[in-house]
Formats: structure tokens, C-alpha cells, sequence
């Protein structure tokens, strides 16, 4: 158990923890030999065995090591192989996230918002210079000192852009954190500098208004908005933010990155150009970010030397489960090698909505038996193995059905199950969207669990679903590690039966889906259920 007093790496002594992640803890330290403080981010020993996480915490040290620019939280020192554990080893000043600041005091002034995102653009710039894309660029991982200067912290997920695996994406997965995604990001497709000039973006956009552009109530609606709905105008929200920051925001979040600011540098020269007759203030640049752009020729007004910053507060484990110190939020993690509750809002190539045609299924152990549209099938259930009739079944009454989602974010859809059992074909529940049969890896199914009025034995399932492939299994109880699975089958259009083992009566069934169909209304995978109901006895 680490505590202060420890020293990491024979050198640096611990104080007291200042941030903690799902993948390390920050904390405060005095290098004994030399006296200064600084930051020690120490991954939790629970984690390190974590192929995936591991990965991710040396890539940080890797990519900011490469990085030296006065908007780039600066790396001290590193260890990935300490026999204290891995840890590396930030400067440390006093400062506050960007999220935080928006928290505190809502939306910023003009000038205060543009000069931040100005500099953190130009922080982009060098990153990006040098073969990095930040991929997750957010409120939560821009630091803010008190005299005014913003430094770009986190590069966990970052991509280098060698031409090599960066270990980290897998097929069918996305990096990112759903409020900031580019819709490219979003789909799984390639990246590059423009990502990260969306996403500076929409912070932009944040911290004009006090608010996002695209909420809804979960990780992947939020991707979605971001792939499909227009880029609002922050004025809307916010009428006196200058039009000439309304018309960058714009630029910046263009769905097309063609459409984006070429460079993160272009980006943050509009930011400080101010029309000739706006009657927005100036964006007042610190004086050591306007002289670390002197070499390139780029002029931009200070702040006065006595009114320059001295450093940035260490940054925060960010990329694992908990998102960056005090956000409370993850990023959107896709498919590490560990299916995790919290989605750290993995969106796994979100696309489009269409529309379609309602169709039925039903399943059994033994075999699949087709329906009429409409129909009730009769009292026998697929013919299967040993084709047995059942008798004396009646339907059970339904006390709730509510939706499954334990290895996710707890909630698939759940303001639509009323649409499964609501005597109507037209309408159906659906899950969210994927981009893999699945889940992109995240979870192992997702479904809908039938309460019943009181404990029975159920026979027989009956479903009505859209779409055909993919794989369901009926569950006596909950999903878990002990479930007892007493029927399967696939999906199809039309109502099916399935016939249930025998067992003990039970107060709850789950229809669990553990291979998702192809999309019957678009691209990607998503399940379609239109009526769900079950037969036993009691």
C-alpha cells in the first residue's frame, strides 16, 4: 500500500495524493535531490498486470517525452519497469482543469475562452509537428493556471502516426470520450490532426456557453448526434458570444474534415485575429506561449512578464475508468482486453439511422419455429430434437420488463422497452448501435429482463423481432457467471416460438442477446425486438 512518505524510484518522496484515475493516483512529491516539487503519477498495483492499461501509461511517457512546448503539461522523469511500479514524473503548479473552471463559473468571457483554446492549439501544433494526435482532447484534460495560461495534458490514447499499430485501437473499437468525438472518430475511421481541432472545437463551443452541443442520455446517443445532427451555433445558446468566435467554432466542427481548419495552427492564429470593428476584446496570450511561437514567425500579443505563469498542475489518470482528476467522467475507452461495466463511452462506428419494417421471432433449445406474422404459433413449440407438445400453458403476466446492460453502463434503451410489450408489431425496443456482431468487444449481450407477477415455470418464449442472424439465449434469473441458460436461438423476421427447459420457477426471465443481427433499418449491428412475451405453468 502506498503512503507518504514512500519514495518512488529511490528519489522521489511522497506527500499526498492530489488526483486519482482508474489507472493511477497523482500525487505530490519533493524530488530529494534537487528539492522541487512535483507530480509522481503511480499506477495502481492492481492494474499493472493490465496489458492494455500498461500500454497506455508507457505511451504517455513516450509521447510527451517527445514534446516540449509551454502549453504541454512537461514530463520530468519516468519508470515503466520501477519495482515501485510504473510512474512518471510531471512539473506541478497550481492550477485548475478547464472543466472545472466552466463548473465553477459558467460560461467564460470571449476573450478568456479564445486565448485558452488559442493556446491550446498551439500546443496541438508541435504535437501534431511530431507525428501525434492527442485523440482525446476535452475540458477535463486542459489545465488553466491563475495567470492565465492553459497547458494540454493526458496523452494516454494518443496516436503516433508512424505507420505502426499503436497497440491501443482494435478493430471495431474507437478511443475518445463521446462529448468531444469527431465524427470520424466516431465511425472508427482514420485520424489525424483535424480529430483534435474538432474536439478543440467543441471545448471552444463549452467554453462559450457553459454547456455541450450534442447531450444526451447515453456515451453512444452522444456519438451519434455527433455523427449525424449539425453543429449548432453556440449564439443560440449564448447570444452575445462575438460571431467571429461562432464562425470558428463552426469551422472547427465541420462533419468533413476537409472542411476544418487545415492545422491546429491556423485554428489558433483565428482565434487572436480579431475583426477590424468586433466589438470582442482582445485574446491576451501569456508571455512564454507568445515567445515559444517566436521562432515561427507567428505574432501574437503577451501578457506582461510579471504577469507570466510559473508551470501547471500535474495532470490526472484519465484513461482508464475514471476520466481526468475531478471530471467524474470517463473517456470513451473501446474494448480494452477487460469488459468493463462503465463504458467509458466506448462508441463503436456509430453511423446513421434509417427506418424499416417491424417483424417477430421466438426461440427454443431444441430448434427455431417460424410464425405468422400476427400469429400465436399454436401450443407447440419448434420441432427441434424430440418435437414434444406442450400443454396446459397459459400466458404469464408480466409484472416489468426492464433492460440489461450489466456489462455496460447499466441502460440499453431503456426509455423504449415499453415498445416491447406494448400489444403493438409496429413498435419496437431496440439496442444502441454497433459496429461489430460483438459489441465492439465491450460486453457480452445486452438484453431485456421479464419480471413476472409472481414465480412460474416458463415453457415457452414468444418474440417478435426485425431482422435476421445473430444469436439470443433465455435466461431463468439474471445474467451473471452462475446463469442458468434455458433455451437459445437466432433472430429472424416473424414471430417464433422457443421451447424452454424444464427447472425451478422462477420470478424473472432474460432475453439475452449475445451476437447482434446486422441492422435491419441501416448499417452496423442492432437488435429489434417488437413484442416479447412468455407461456408456462405455475
Amino acid at each position: 500500500m502506498t503512503a507518504a512518505g514512500d519514495l518512488i524510484g529511490g528519489r522521489y518522496r511522497l506527500e499526498r495524493p492530489i488526483g486519482s484515475g482508474g489507472m493511477a493516483t497523482v500525487w505530490r512529491a519533493v524530488d530529494d535531490d534537487t528539492g522541487a516539487v512535483v507530480a509522481v503519477k503511480l499506477m495502481h498495483p492492481r492494474v499493472q498486470d493490465d496489458p492494455d492499461l500498461l500500454v497506455r501509461f508507457r505511451r504517455e511517457a513516450d509521447v510527451v517525452s517527445r514534446l516540449d512546448h509551454p502549453c504541454i503539461v512537461r514530463m520530468l522523469d519516468q519508470d515503466a519497469g520501477a519495482d515501485d511500479g510504473p510512474y512518471i514524473v510531471f512539473e506541478l503548479v497550481d492550477g485548475v482543469t478547464l472543466k472545472a473552471l466552466i463548473r465553477q463559473r459558467g460560461a467564460l468571457d470571449p476573450a478568456e475562452a479564445a486565448s485558452i483554446a488559442s493556446q491550446v492549439a498551439r500546443g496541438l501544433e508541435l504535437a501534431h509537428r511530431s507525428g501525434v494526435v492527442h485523440r482525446d482532447i476535452k475540458s477535463h484534460n486542459v489545465l488553466v493556471t491563475e495567470s492565465g495560461v492553459a497547458k494540454l495534458t493526458d496523452f494516454g490514447i494518443a496516436r503516433l502516426l508512424d505507420g505502426m499499430q499503436d497497440g491501443l485501437t482494435r478493430t471495431g473499437t474507437v478511443l475518445g470520450t463521446s462529448d468531444y468525438l469527431a465524427p470520424e472518430q466516431a465511425r472508427g475511421l482514420g485520424v489525424d490532426g483535424r480529430t483534435d481541432v474538432y474536439a478543440l472545437g467543441i471545448v471552444l463551443y463549452e467554453s462559450l456557453t457553459g454547456e455541450l452541443p450534442f447531450p444526451a442520455d447515453t456515451p453512444m446517443g452522444v456519438a451519434l448526434r455527433q455523427v449525424r445532427d449539425p453543429m449548432p451555433d453556440p449564439r443560440e445558446a449564448r447570444p452575445e458570444v462575438p460571431a467571429y468566435l461562432a464562425s470558428i467554432v463552426m469551422r472547427a466542427c465541420e462533419k468533413d474534415p476537409d472542411a476544418r481548419f487545415a492545422s491546429a495552427l491556423d485554428m489558433a492564429d483565428a482565434l487572436i485575429d480579431v475583426p477590424a470593428g468586433a466589438t470582442a476584446a482582445m485574446p491576451v496570450i501569456p508571455a512564454e506561449v507568445a515567445a515559444a511561437d517566436a521562432d515561427t514567425g507567428r505574432l501574437v500579443p503577451a501578457r506582461q512578464p510579471d504577469e507570466a505563469a510559473t508551470g501547471v498542475l500535474a495532470p490526472v489518470a484519465a484513461v482508464a475508468a475514471q476520466g481526468s482528476q475531478g471530471s467524474g467522467e470517463a473517456p470513451v475507452v473501446i474494448a480494452t482486453a477487460q469488459r468493463r461495466r462503465r463504458w467509458p463511452a466506448v462508441v463503436a462506428g456509430v453511423l446513421v439511422l434509417g427506418a424499416g419494417a417491424a417483424a417477430a421471432v421466438v426461440v427454443t433449445t431444441g430448434g427455431i419455429e417460424a410464425v405468422p406474422p400476427g400469429g400465436s404459433g399454436g401450443s407447440s413449440a419448434g420441432t427441434g430434437g424430440g418435437g414434444a407438445v406442450m400443454t396446459g400453458m397459459q400466458p404469464l403476466q408480466l409484472a416489468s420488463v426492464t433492460d440489461a446492460d450489466p456489462g455496460g453502463e447499466g441502460r440499453e434503451m431503456p426509455g423504449e422497452v415499453p415498445l416491447a410489450y406494448d400489444g403493438n408489431e409496429a413498435t419496437s425496443w431496440r439496442t444502441e448501435r454497433y459496429a461489430t456482431p460483438d459489441f465492439g468487444g465491450l460486453k457480452d449481450g445486452v438484453g431485456l429482463t421479464l419480471n413476472l407477477d409472481s414465480p412460474a415455470v416458463a415453457r415457452r418464449l414468444v418474440v417478435t423481432t426485425k431482422g435476421t442472424g445473430g444469436a439470443f439465449e433465455v435466461i431463468a434469473g439474471e445474467p451473471g457467471p452462475e446463469a442458468r441458460v434455458v433455451g437459445r436461438g437466432t433472430f429472424r423476421d416473424g414471430a417464433q416460438q422457443a421451447a424452454l427447459d424444464d427447472g425451478p420457477a422462477s420470478g424473472t426471465y432474460t432475453f439475452w442477446i449475445t451476437d447482434l443481427p446486422p441492422n435491419a433499418q441501416g448499417s452496423g449491428y442492432r437488435a429489434y425486438v417488437s413484442e416479447i412475451g412468455l407461456e408456462g405453468t405455475r
